[in-house]
């Protein structure tokens, strides 16, 4: 049986949020905040009230009992303005501000929602003290309601500032939009400029974010609505957030939403090609249930062809010219042994060079999380691999991808310690886990991962740039390579604009994804690995990159330090 205190998004967690925040920080109003009269140090609690005016009365009084000043914005709409309650909560302390919708309200004309926004905004200051305004955004509305200001001036109605117009980028902006405090999660609940996020999925994460007592701001949104105090209440509340979700996500993936999305800065998206050969995958060497041990064993065994690599890998390159593209190429580093000059070729045409090991090797068991190498025997692996790449390449290796995606946080702390500046191997996703960590609180946005984790909150310089994924209740894995065989350049695509809008993102794919010839029959456990490859797969290819001409493509390198 459900028990409510097991659930996040309740009342006794809103408690333990408040009483995080007034051990550590003190509070203001949005007011206080535009008229410039507030400390260095502070939070700024917002509320929308978007329904449910109730629930606001609730939040309101388990704020004051602790002290803590916020504002909470009301809809004019019937079921929302209450004006007992408004005085109520401005009673004690709180500020009462005009959440505004008006341009959705006159469908798009500027004039008429002028004239609305004014007949409101007088209705609210019959009740209250109304000194600053927020807009509502209604996911299934086309317009932005912030854009009333691109024709008429907040300031000539008395209103001191807009809830997110009139603030600045650097403050840690935290909302429940979604039922999640992730980032990305809103169509147009964000700060416009804002290009790096804290990163906290559930309020226990807020909450210790928040006792860290690193930061010099934070900015938090909460829905009262969304705050339950009974099993029923909050199980019905959380299906209507799972269908909302849904539809926003399917919103958020095209339409008029995306471009409204546009207004988001730091869109920008690292193309990244692994470069190994049809032998190098699991059923065939390197697994538990590969055919061969590993590359030297089969070097040993096989005496046929092996090299299906070379000749994709040059129409990748001549692809990459086409869309102008400088890429990141993660090279299994005993490919510069067996396929001379192939490594130098992609050196010449700019492209930066990575590492993806020294033979395609995972450290541990993705399945059972055992360890199949030690640490020293990865690091002075992988260091070998590094020095091999470097001196064929002629350029400094930083970057690293774990073959297969398998990736440890034990393997983040030795690759810095043998010179890496990133990696690039985290997959969020609902299908799979190849790692040792839950991934809790870790998007697709890059972060800094904590000592021995994968987990954010470090405070080294040291770089994780996660996958892209498709969030639509499920999390589907986007980024490209396998699944871009399986699901089709349509669901990538899709996963690849939805991550745009949380920050930076990743597009991978292999060479011989694109290969034409039949590859040797020979691996375990994966029959159809390859049923789409080729033609199909290059064209899948220049779709993505045709749809993002317009987004910045970045080789990794470029954005470490």
């Amino acid at each position: 049986m459900l028990n409510i205190d097991d659930c996040d998004f309740t009342i006794n967690k809103f408690r333990l949020l408040c009483e995080a925040i007034v051990s550590t920080y003190p509070t203001i109003t949005m007011a206080e905040y535009m008229s410039n009269k507030h400390p260095a140090r502070f939070i700024l609690m917002r509320h929308d009230v978007d329904r449910m005016p109730g629930n606001a009365l609730k939040t309101a009084l388990i704020e004051h009992e602790f002290g803590i000043k916020a504002t909470y914005y009301f809809r004019s709409i019937k079921s929302v303005f209450k004006p007992r309650i408004m005085k109520q909560i401005q009673d004690m302390g709180h500020e009462i501000g005009y959440h505004y919708e008006t341009l959705s309200e006159a469908n798009g004309d500027p004039a008429k929602g002028i004239e609305i926004f004014q007949s409101h905004l007088d209705d609210f200051r019959n009740i209250a003290d109304v000194r600053t305004i927020c807009m509502h955004g209604s996911p299934l509305s086309r317009y932005d309601n912030r854009d009333l200001w691109k024709f008429y001036n907040f300031e000539d109605f008395g209103i001191l500032g807009e809830a997110y117009l009139s603030i600045e980028d650097d403050l840690n902006y935290f909302t429940d939009t979604g039922r999640t405090w992730l980032f990305g999660s809103g169509i147009r609940d964000y700060i416009p400029g804002k290009k790096e996020h804290l990163i906290a999925n559930t309020t226990d994460d807020l909450i210790e974010l928040i006792k860290m007592n690193k930061f010099d701001n934070f900015y938090i949104v909460a829905h009262p609505e969304r705050w339950s105090s009974g099993v029923i209440e909050w199980s019905l509340y959380y299906s209507m957030d799972i269908l909302f979700n849904i539809g926003k996500k399917v919103l958020m993936g095209f339409g008029d939403a995306d471009l409204h999305m546009d207004e988001r800065n730091n869109r920008s998206i690292s193309i990244t090609v692994d470069i190994e050969d049809w032998y190098h995958i699991p059923s065939v060497c390197g697994s538990d249930f590969s055919v061969y041990k590993n590359v030297d064993d089969f070097f040993e065994r096989w005496g046929k062809r092996y090299d299906y690599l070379s000749e994709p890998t040059k129409k990748i390159l001549d692809l990459l010219d086409e869309f102008n593209v400088t890429a990141t190429f993660f090279v299994v580093a005993d490919v510069a042994e067996h396929y001379p000059g192939l490594i130098e070729s992609i050196s010449e045409r700019g492209h930066e060079i990575g590492c993806h090991g020294a033979h395609h090797s995972c450290k541990i068991n993705p399945k059972t999380k055992e360890p199949l190498m030690t640490i020293k025997e990865f690091e002075d692996e992988t260091l070998e691999a590094k020095q091999t790449l470097e001196k064929v390449s002629g350029k400094k290796v930083i970057g690293y991808r774990a073959p297969n995606a398998v990736v440890t946080g034990e393997m983040l702390d030795s690759l810095e310690r043998i010179g890496f500046k990133y990696d690039s191997s985290v997959s969020v996703n609902s299908l799979y886990n190849k790692t040792d960590s839950s991934l809790r609180g870790v998007s697709s946005v890059p972060y800094h991962p904590a000592p021995c984790s994968l987990e954010p909150g470090g405070n080294r310089t040291f770089v994780e740039f996660p996958w892209s994924y498709y969030d639509i209740g499920a999390k589907i894995p986007t980024s490209g390579g396998p699944m871009l065989r399986f699901l089709g350049s349509q669901v990538i695509l899709k996963g690849l604009k939805q991550s745009l809008n949380r920050g930076h993102t990743i597009f991978y794919f292999h060479p011989i994804d694109i290969s034409n010839e039949k590859f040797p029959d020979v691996g375990r456990g994966r029959p159809f690995y390859w049923a789409v490859k080729g033609d199909i797969v290059e064209k899948r290819i220049r779709h993505v990159l045709k749809n993002l001409e317009h987004i910045d493509k970045i080789p990794l390198k470029d954005l470490v330090r």
